[in-house]
């Protein structure tokens, strides 16, 4: 029973997958980060990030040389020398509330680009199974690892390529994925 054992598991066809490069290479994964690189533009701009951040940055080059003389060494403000000067502080406060709205927006825009990663990601997955399930399947493999997940594994083929291959062939764009999983109609 065990020389069988032995031999059953000799004879075991491993494969893996690299889901970064399958990312990287195929029709879908430049679709999403084409559809993730649309959505962070329009945020910027709805958001108003460019135009804030330049604000802040000419608003600082233009107090730099006043602040200049009354931060010390070590990189701190004289808050004597601020409080002496009224027009000084509220410049420097109204700096101060743009960088706070600079990071708010930010954060809300990094929030919602992590959540459409998500969304795409679960969409990748979907139409990634399929693939790797057809190209397994034709080469006769017993298991297909993700290259991720796996720290050795003896003489394995990397079915990556043929996977990019498949998915281009089937799904080359998230609208043809999500048309491929509508319901059809009745």
């Amino acid at each position: 029973a065990l020389a069988t054992a032995g031999a059953a598991h000799a004879q075991t066809k491993v494969f893996v997958i690299d889901e970064a490069k399958i990312r990287d290479g195929s029709k879908i994964g430049a679709d999403i980060r084409a559809k993730l690189g649309a959505i962070e533009q329009e945020g910027i701009e709805k958001l108003g990030l460019k135009s804030l951040s330049d604000q802040i940055q000419a608003e600082q080059t233009r107090l730099q040389p006043q602040l200049q003389s009354i931060v010390g060494d070590d990189g701190s403000v004289a808050v004597d020398s601020l409080d002496s000067n009224p027009t000084l502080k509220s410049q420097v406060e109204a700096l101060g509330q743009k960088q706070i709205e600079l990071r708010q927006k930010s954060s809300v825009l990094s929030q919602n680009l992590a959540q459409q990663q998500s969304v795409a990601m679960a969409a990748f997955t979907a139409a990634l199974a399929p693939a790797v399930n057809h190209v397994a399947a034709q080469e006769g493999a017993d298991v297909v690892l993700s290259v991720a997940s796996t720290w050795y594994v003896k003489d394995t083929v990397d079915l990556s390529a043929k996977v990019i291959q498949r998915l281009d062939a089937t799904t080359p764009t998230l609208a043809s994925l999500e048309a491929a999983l509508q319901p059809p109609a009745q």
